[in-house]
């Protein structure tokens, strides 16, 4: 019997210098991308919200206030 867990896949996009500097990174510390995203969906899960402080003491511009409204009222979501 195997003791592997069943995966789903997760997509995501970013701008093409984000995913560039993004894998870079990964590399740079002895991990992949896909090693990465594990690691921060396993944190987010076990604290039930970001491991990090995700505040922005600049404020947020209007694009990002509508996107995080529309998360809040399940708008938008696709």
């Amino acid at each position: 019997m195997s003791s592997h867990l069943a995966t789903a896949p997760l997509s995501t996009k970013v701008t093409d210098d984000e995913k560039r500097a993004f894998v870079e990174l990964c590399h740079a510390i002895g991990t992949s991308p896909s090693n990465a995203l594990r690691m921060f969906v396993t944190a987010f899960n076990r604290r039930r919200g970001f491991p990090f402080d995700v505040s922005n003491p600049e404020g947020f511009n209007t694009e990002t206030l509508q996107a995080m409204d529309d998360a809040i009222n399940h708008r938008n979501l696709f």
